[in-house]
Formats: C-alpha cells, sequence, structure tokens
C-alpha cells in the first residue's frame, strides 16, 4: 500500500510539472535564479515559471534576476528559471542547472517561413529568423506572416525585412515570444474579421531610418471592429515610436468598438503616446502595470480620445484623459523606471 501512495505521488507531482511548465514551449533553460548565464548573440531570454515568464533581448552574460528583467512575473515562486529558444546558444555558471528537452523541433517549423498563412493551429518558428523587405514605412506592404485563427511563436523578423509585420485577418490569433528587431510599416495589425489578437511577451525595436522625417508611427495597428487588442506579459517596446497602439482614425467604413488591454507592458527609449481611442465609436482602452522609462506626467501621453472619421478625412485629437469610459487607466497603472 505505502509503494502504491508513493507512485501515485510521483505521477501527481509529474502531472503538475507537465501542466505548469518553468520554460515556454519551445525554450530550454540555461540557468536559475541568482546564477549567470550567457548567450552567444542576442536572444530573447524567457524569465520565469509556473508558465508566467517576462522576456528580454539579452547578449553575452546576465544575472538571472528580477533585476535584469525588471519585473517579477510570479512573486510567489522563488527559483525561477532562464530559458531560450531550443535553437538557440547559451551556458550557465555553474553548468549543474536543469536543462529540459523541449517540444520544440530544432530550427523551428518548416510552416515558419516569410510569406505564410498560418490557420487554425500553432506554429512554433523555434527562434528563426524571417523577413521581406522594408522599402519605407508607406502602406500596402505584404504581411510576413499572416494569421487566420492561429499562433505563431518564438520567431525574429529581420531588421532589413519587416514589412507589414505579422497580420490577424480571422478569428482569435496570438503572437507569442516574437521580436520584431526593427520596424518596417507596422509590427502587427488585427484587420478584416479578427475578433482578438494577443501579442505576449517579445519586444519591438524602431530606430526611425524607415520613417519619414524620423517621425515614427504606431506599433500596433488595429482596424477590425468590435474585437480586442491585448498586449501583454513583458511585451517591450524599444527605440523611438510613435504610438504602442492606435484604432484606426480613418478607415473605409471606420467604425467600432475596438478593444484594448494593455498589461505588464514596458517602454524602453521613446515613445509619443501609449493609445489612441476613438471616442464617437466606443473603442476602450483598459491600461493596467505600464512601465515607461522616464515618465513624468503628461510625457508621454498615456491614453489619447480621438474622432474617428471614415477614409478620405482627418481624424482630430481631443486630448488624454484618465479614468473615463474610453480610457480606463489610473495615474497609479502607471511607473517610471
Amino acid at each position: 500500500m505505502l509503494k502504491k501512495i508513493m507512485i501515485t505521488t510521483l505521477l501527481i507531482g509529474t502531472s503538475a510539472a507537465v501542466m505548469a511548465a518553468n520554460r515556454p514551449s519551445g525554450y530550454t533553460t540555461i540557468c536559475k535564479t541568482d546564477q549567470t548565464c550567457t548567450v552567444s548573440q542576442a536572444t530573447n531570454v524567457a524569465f520565469g515559471a509556473s508558465d508566467k515568464f517576462v522576456y528580454k533581448v539579452l547578449s553575452g552574460s546576465f544575472k538571472c534576476s528580477v533585476s535584469t528583467f525588471g519585473s517579477d512575473p510570479i512573486p510567489s515562486k522563488t527559483v525561477k528559471e532562464c530559458s531560450i529558444p531550443t535553437s538557440g546558444t547559451g551556458t550557465s555558471t555553474p553548468s549543474s542547472s536543469s536543462v529540459a528537452s523541449s517540444s520544440g523541433s530544432p530550427g523551428g517549423s518548416a510552416e515558419c517561413k516569410a510569406g505564410a498563412v498560418i490557420e487554425n493551429k500553432t506554429v512554433d518558428c523555434g527562434g528563426k529568423t524571417l523577413g521581406l523587405s522594408c522599402p519605407g514605412d508607406g502602406e500596402g506592404q505584404p504581411p510576413v506572416i499572416t494569421l487566420k485563427n492561429a499562433t505563431i511563436k518564438n520567431l525574429r523578423i529581420s531588421k532589413s525585412g519587416g514589412a507589414d509585420g505579422i497580420h490577424c485577418t480571422s478569428g482569435s490569433c496570438r503572437a507569442e515570444n516574437v521580436v520584431w528587431e526593427d520596424i518596417c510599416e507596422d509590427a502587427a495589425s488585427l484587420i478584416s474579421s479578427g475578433t482578438r489578437f494577443t501579442i505576449s511577451g517579445g519586444s519591438a525595436y524602431n530606430n526611425t531610418s524607415n520613417s519619414p522625417g524620423g517621425k515614427p508611427d504606431k506599433i500596433f495597428q488595429h482596424n477590425s471592429k468590435n474585437s480586442t487588442f491585448e498586449i501583454n506579459n513583458g511585451f517591450t517596446a524599444k527605440g523611438v515610436n510613435g504610438k504602442l497602439w492606435r484604432s484606426c482614425g480613418n478607415c473605409s467604413s471606420n467604425g467600432g468598438p475596438r478593444n484594448l488591454v494593455v498589461n505588464n507592458v514596458r517602454i524602453e527609449g521613446k515613445i509619443d503616446s501609449i493609445a489612441g481611442v476613438n471616442r464617437n465609436f466606443g473603442d476602450k482602452a483598459t491600461i493596467r502595470n505600464l512601465k515607461i522609462q522616464g515618465y513624468k506626467s503628461g510625457s508621454p501621453k498615456v491614453c489619447e480620445e480621438f474622432q474617428g472619421v471614415q477614409k478620405g478625412s482627418d481624424s482630430s485629437k481631443y486630448g488624454e484623459y484618465w479614468n473615463t469610459a474610453n480610457c480606463d487607466v489610473s495615474k497609479s497603472d502607471v511607473t517610471a523606471f
């Protein structure tokens, strides 16, 4: 009887470990809390446990700690892991840290390729770098990846090949642990009949070289009506940007509502504003746990309300607002670092 109890306990423990992983799918642990890790090239490193992670692009040696990543994804867990895409290169000190096997195939799925249309499935790119071209930030460029009720994960979009990023054209889509080495037109867009687009972790960098006059536009574009755009899990915006997210101000057959949810997002560098909602179309931005480098009240703007219009007209701006029907954010939701 004792033997059966011990076996049962072991099976339960194993099941729990499978259910709550200490590394994202397609990742391999290279070190644990307060150990020193080393990656041989710029790599999007995950930090966390029990299926809760924050991400940061790092290179060389770094400490696996909250101070390195800027936030604690799961304070209840003392021991967390630093992990990298299975195809990445990393070491740890001391070398006794565990390395778990990953279900992600080395080099990522063959379906992960520039121009791909992914429908009703999850594709793990295993850290691949993809791109098309980037002649500038002009409208009408093709997407690098099109999602139709699908998920893409562990992907890097090349500095010179960002085109129009990732499109969600139908259903519920997810981009998990995606790194945009530079933004071309937009990093990602929710268009057509997409109902929800979630950006989980990852980062996007903009050096403004693709923007006329060095004036960068938004990172994420939201066109589809009656839908939600969510940005969470430690996503980091870097470089110089216009807006984190914008509900289309002058689309054809424009309307709404369009909803934004921001939670646990970090802004490094400069940005003009976080969200732009159309008041007259019933848009709503819900913002929590936002960290902005050097933030001072009013700089940058956090949630701005606009008058949405039809294509061919210019959308007008009312200004920055707090705690309104359209801007669900309090000043306590925003912190400087």
